[in-house]
């Protein structure tokens, strides 16, 4: 039976790289026997299938393609990571002729939140992170976010523990080693001659600075209260980091000024949520982990605190920087 690995991602773990390289070697791979097709592409990954998979409307012609193509397939999108158990076992149903292996990138929960927390910002949201944190930190449990295991099982549910494959991202990520990690979880040999991928800046999926995220949170709220029709798919984001050098000057110089005085850091990584999910992935899904190293290192992260908003002169400086946004994207 042939096989589908499906690369659910999660979100910030190195999911552009390894689309972008797929991408570009798509022949060699497709010689060693599986395929990352190019149907259901949106710039390098596999995101129009999350869209069928969500609306549980595969076509006949979708079907057709996996059940006639001579090789295994390999399926990429971080977005995957968003579905329910309904979509899954939908896709298992779907596809009977399939053997599904699933291939989950863990990143320790604190480490990431406020990474995922940008993701939002950027995609439209204007939660601070404070209240993102919050969220999830008053139900640990219970978050899909801060707890692995609760997605893990959800896939082992549908496809079987042991078609679930999970890759350490910090252990990949110290070695250098995230791509050839992945091709030894979907089967491919990383040792073959293949094109070295550069992604993009303008596609790679790049943190944002604690100011600019600040004031794409302001301009989304902002922006999106003029015009409720809007937009609240990353426009906002993308028109700020497109206009920006038009946008600078006095306005722009004295909200980067406060923003940057209204931020502290706080050391993450050993939470009590991050020794638990350690303790449960090192337990119980030791058989699926390719490359597991424990970690209970911390690191720093910059926050940036509300107060900022609360000086009179940058709500004037926002309204004209928002002004200018409106009118060089009109």
């Amino acid at each position: 039976m042939k096989t589908l690995f499906l690369h659910v991602g999660p979100h910030k773990t190195g999911t552009t790289a390894i689309q972008k390289y797929m991408l570009d070697n798509q022949v060699a791979f497709h010689q060693q026997g599986a395929l990352y097709p190019k149907r259901f592409i949106r710039i390098f990954g596999h995101h129009h299938i999350r869209e069928r998979l969500a609306e549980k409307n595969f076509t006949s012609e979708d079907i057709e393609f996996f059940k006639n193509t001579d090789s295994n397939f390999v399926i990429s999108s971080e977005d995957l990571i968003s579905l329910s158990k309904d979509h899954f076992t939908y896709l298992k149903q779907s596809l009977p002729f399939l053997t599904v292996k699933v291939v989950f990138s863990w990143r320790r929960a604190s480490l990431k939140l406020y990474s995922i927390w940008q993701e939002v910002i950027k995609h439209g949201g204007t939660i601070d992170f404070f209240a993102y944190y919050h969220e999830h930190l008053a139900r640990p449990a219970m978050s899909q976010m801060l707890s692995p295991d609760l997605k893990l099982s959800m896939f082992g549910q549908v496809f079987g523990k042991e078609n679930v494959i999970v890759l350490d991202y910090e252990a990949s990520a110290k070695n250098k080693s995230l791509i050839p990690d992945f091709l030894n979880a979907v089967g491919l040999n990383p040792n073959i001659e293949v094109t070295e991928s550069e992604v993009d800046a303008n596609v790679r999926n790049a943190s944002m600075s604690v100011e600019d995220t600040e004031m794409v949170r302001a301009l989304n709220y902002i922006m999106q209260n003029r015009d409720p029709a809007l937009p609240s798919d990353g426009a906002i984001r993308s028109a700020y980091q497109t206009h920006k050098a038009e946008l600078e000057g006095d306005d722009l110089s004295y909200l980067y000024e406060l923003i940057a005085k209204h931020q502290h850091t706080m050391n993450v990584g050993n939470y009590a949520i991050d020794i638990r999910a350690e303790r449960i992935m090192a337990k119980d899904y030791a058989s699926n982990m390719l490359n597991y190293t424990p970690n209970v290192g911390t690191k720093s992260v910059k926050l940036p605190s509300t107060e900022w908003l609360l000086d009179v002169e940058a709500h004037n400086c926002l309204q004209r920087i928002a002004d200018r946004l409106t009118a060089l994207t009109a």
